[in-house]
């Protein structure tokens, strides 16, 4: 199935109303490959039938099945050495001195399937056991969201595929924290109940998810367009605490996005720490 004359213009509307996802001219090809099984699926003879399918949906059932479609859910244990190095040498050690008054918030902002959130519980593990005080990782709680449900599905069990297991992940973490299964690997009971997964939509508001020492929002808004940037990464300064760090992908920054946050390198990472005054 094919996009024709102003199909593009449609599905790229529709995609961009409810997630956010910024779709440029060029991309007829994803809508095309990622969208056309689910038309054809639902008898739709056409990308302008299947727009019309799609507004006369009431239940949100299609819409979440488009969006599941339409997000890029590439993800792997321990992303970016750069970033895991800040984690190890800063930000875990400095989540646990806060723990040790009481319970400290992390939240993945683009949690995908799941190997970011439960990564840093892993660390967060690790650096405790270390510092000879393993009773402080219970104390950090870990808040993973997405928008697509199919990938919390596989997030939520915790249970992944042999190359999956090996993306990232050393052997020594995997005989520590997982357990084989058959073909899969399981995570262990004690991450897997440190972390917490919701479905959530990044264009609705942020308050209900309460406040965060720590938020990683990495590789999901070079998909936004500035607008959607600058409003996203403003109601996230609402909810990263004062002192407390934003982190982005490698390849993004906040320079003309943001002006609640002041940039601290550390090594050849870049954390975003919220301000302390306005």
């Amino acid at each position: 199935m094919k996009l024709v004359g102003s199909e593009f213009e449609l599905m790229k509307t529709f995609v961009e109303r409810n997630c956010g996802i910024h779709l440029e001219p060029g991309k007829e090809y994803l809508v095309e490959t990622r969208l056309a099984d689910l038309a054809i699926e639902l008898g739709c003879r056409s990308f302008l039938e299947f727009h019309s399918t799609a507004l006369a949906d009431t239940t949100g059932k299609l819409k979440g099945r488009i969006v599941d479609a339409m997000t890029t859910n590439e993800t792997y244990f321990f992303r970016d050495d750069n970033f895991w190095t800040y984690m190890r040498e800063v930000g875990v050690p400095e989540l646990l001195r806060k723990a040790a008054s009481g319970p400290v918030r992390v939240w993945s902002a683009a949690a995908s399937t799941g190997q970011e959130a439960y990564s840093v519980a892993m660390l967060v593990d690790e650096t405790a056991r270390s510092m000879g005080k393993p009773h402080l990782a219970g104390s950090v709680e870990i808040l993973g969201t997405d928008i697509s449900s199919a990938a919390l599905f596989l997030a939520i069990a915790g249970r992944y595929d042999g190359l999956a297991i090996r993306r990232g992940l050393s052997d020594e973490r995997r005989r520590r924290y997982f357990r084989e299964d058959g073909s899969v690997w399981a995570i262990s009971d004690e991450i897997k109940s440190r972390v917490k997964f919701r479905r959530f939509n990044l264009m609705d508001p942020l308050g209900a998810l309460g406040g965060f020492d720590l938020v990683m929002c990495r590789y999901v808004a070079i998909y936004f367009q500035e607008d959607f940037k600058k409003d996203l990464f403003g109601r996230i300064a609402q909810v990263v605490r004062p002192g407390c760090a934003l982190i982005l992908g490698a390849t993004e920054t906040l320079r003309g996005h943001s002006e609640e946050f002041e940039p601290a390198l550390h090594k050849n990472c870049t954390a975003y720490m919220r301000k302390t005054s306005r």
